[in-house]
């Protein structure tokens, strides 16, 4: 009975146990699209086999990318991946509830569309419709007013209520945002679904302090290159500020955590391509290599939305269709660009979504997460140069970590941390130095890196015929040494704010910035009347102009200017130019062109002249101007 006994009291000894375990966040490597997030615990461990559950880690994770280590005397039998405890049934029903209600409001919309087409469709109908001449003859005058006067309170009708319909639109439209933004502000809340990691180990001693190094690929992370471009003076280079937007919605916040931001890309795939045999006749397709550099496909993903924005400018694109590739299902964004469309949990179709409107390049992309912003670029289109026109206002944005504190040209707060810059073969990175903070809310938190001084050419350019302002460009050489990638350019002169856009990038030797207009410049283009002249000669006829361009610079120091104006250029044979005078300009024979390469000394004035004769047939009109 003893021996019995002692069996029953080793049974709990030699089964597995189980330990729930904390472990904290040390170090995030944020790339431009994702995150390698790496934690660490200490765990005492005791003699046999222990299934240790490191709780509170992101929902986002790539299982493939899930990596453990061990440090001590023990070894690792296993590792798995689950997920923890779902919304709760409060959230849930809330979510649930702002659904239904969002299916009212589309079906309520789709209403309303109908009607507009009803109402279109008459109006069309009483268009046609109308009384022509001869139509109605030898109908009394009584019964012809009464057609008229139903066609015209018909018609009153018709267009009334397409100005009612398209009201009601605007507001049910503006209802489904706000849903949207609630069911946005939901599943970006800290109430969500969370990943367990199990590991399960076995030791044959008791340990004290076991530590575990865990790390992982996290979506729903990232970040955006932004800079501030300074011009102080003409004579100076250009001081450009490198800044940081960073995100995260991963579930998971990080708090006090070494960040480093990487220019790489782990998400894309890195194998190159391989050129196929090209027959004529059939297309040159390579759309699968170009579709699996993408993000790798996420089967999880049920819900997809996100923005669809112009590639210059970032202006948002409406009636933009978004397909799910292989089957009919899709949807198409709103007036502000917004889409979302639903995946089946268990579709055969490919996990693809394509982007398309005419006029536009087609875009394919995998579905990697459920936030997808895609940047549309119009078909055919090629830039001749990188220009970064101001335009906008500046929003201010709160930034969280251990800092300095300045201020920059329009007196808001800025945050400066310390950063260590690496380089690596196919990309670059910055490490910051003092422990650094970032919520999972999806909100923008600017990170400021560094600060760079680059020699540029600055020009101030006009063309008076069009507009009499002056505008200030900066041409930048070798612009590639200084590592800059696309991103929001936000343009200071003088301490003076001018707005903010979009920094384009292409395979160019000179980087052209367009800083604004200087008003600290002026031209003024005058028709100088006693050069102003017409004759006639046999059956031809002559006419003269001439224009006078003044330039005067109220700077304190020089400026290098260039300044266009244009000769007629004729395509009829009995039409002329002649007596072309425009001193000190290259002139392009060919289009008319004048240009005018000249320094324009601090407080003083410079003026350009130039003519042209029309001679021309005398019995017919020529605009000369």
């Amino acid at each position: 009975m003893l021996r019995l006994l002692k069996i029953i009291c080793l049974i709990p000894m030699l089964s597995q146990a189980q330990q729930s375990v904390n472990s904290k966040i040390d170090k995030v490597t944020l790339f431009l699209n994702g995150a390698f997030v790496e934690r660490s615990a200490k765990v005492s461990l005791v003699n046999g086999k222990t299934e240790l559950v490191f709780k509170g880690i992101s929902p986002q994770i790539d299982k493939q990318s899930l990596q453990v280590k061990g440090e001590g005397n023990f070894t690792v039998l296993s590792v798995s991946h689950q997920l923890g405890n779902l919304l709760d049934k409060a959230k849930q029903e809330e979510i649930t509830k702002i659904e239904a209600q969002k299916v009212l409001v589309e079906d309520k919309i789709k209403i309303e569309k109908n009607n507009l087409l009803v109402y279109k469709r008459e109006e069309e109908m009483l268009l046609k419709n109308q009384v022509i001449g001869g139509t109605y003859a030898g109908m009394k005058a009584n019964d012809l007013k009464e057609i008229i006067e139903f066609q015209r309170l018909r018609m009153q009708d018709a267009l009334t209520k397409q100005l009612e319909i398209e009201r009601n639109l605007r507001k049910l439209e503006d209802e489904v945002r706000k849903v949207n933004q609630q069911l946005t502000e939901i599943n970006t809340s800290k109430d969500v679904t969370m990943s367990e990691v199990v590991v399960t180990i076995s030791t044959k001693e008791n340990i004290a302090n076991a530590t575990f190094l865990i790390s992982y690929f996290v979506q729903n992370a990232g970040w955006t290159p932004t800079y501030d471009f300074r011009v102080e003076k003409l004579s100076e280079p250009i001081i450009i500020t490198y800044k940081a937007n960073v995100y995260q919605y991963s579930g998971e916040d990080w708090k006090d955590v070494k960040l480093s931001l990487s220019t790489a890309n782990p998400r894309k795939n890195g194998v190159a391509p391989v050129l196929k045999n090209w027959f004529l006749g059939v297309r040159n397709d390579y759309s699968e290599y170009l579709n699996s550099i993408n993000a790798p496909i996420n089967e999880a993903v049920t819900e997809v939305r996100g923005k669809v924005t112009a590639k210059n400018g970032g202006d948002a694109l409406q009636g933009i269709m978004i397909n799910l590739k292989g089957t009919s299902l899709g949807t198409a964004t709103d007036i502000n660009g917004n889409y979302k469309i639903n995946i089946p949990p268990n579709s055969t179709a490919k996990k693809v979504l394509i982007f398309s409107m005419v006029g536009m390049n087609t875009q394919e992309v995998n579905i990697s997460s459920n936030i997808i912003n895609i940047e549309m670029e119009e078909d055919s289109k090629t830039l001749d140069e990188v220009v970064v026109v101001g335009y906008g206002v500046q929003r201010k944005t709160a930034i969280t970590g251990a800092m300095t504190e300045m201020r920059n040209g329009k007196g808001n707060r800025v945050q400066r941390i310390e950063v260590e810059e690496k380089e690596a073969p196919t990309s670059q990175s910055f490490d910051i130095l003092l422990p650094y903070s970032v919520p999972s809310d999806g909100k923008i938190y600017v990170v400021e890196v560094k600060e760079d001084e680059i020699p540029a050419v600055y020009e101030h350019f006009s063309i008076p015929k069009i507009d009499t302002d002056v505008f200030l460009n900066a041409k930048i050489i070798d612009w590639e040494k200084y590592k800059l990638l696309d991103g929001e350019a936000i343009l200071f002169v003088e301490g003076t704010y001018l707005g903010k856009s979009k920094l384009n990038l292409s395979n160019k030797d000179t980087l052209n910035l367009s800083f604004g207009r200087d008003k600290n410049v002026s031209v003024t283009r005058t028709k100088l009347k006693d050069f102003q002249k017409r004759q006639f000669l046999g059956n031809y006829k002559t006419e003269q102009r001439a224009y006078e361009i003044s330039v005067r610079n109220t700077k304190n120091e020089p400026i290098n200017l260039v300044l266009e104006d244009q000769f007629p250029v004729s395509k009829m044979k009995e039409v002329n130019v002649e007596d072309k005078e425009a001193p000190e300009a290259d002139i392009n024979e060919e289009t008319g062109k004048l240009m005018w390469r000249k320094k324009i000394l601090p407080a003083k004035e410079q003026k350009f002249t130039f003519k042209y004769t029309v001679k021309s047939p005398k019995s017919g009109f020529v605009e000369v101007e």
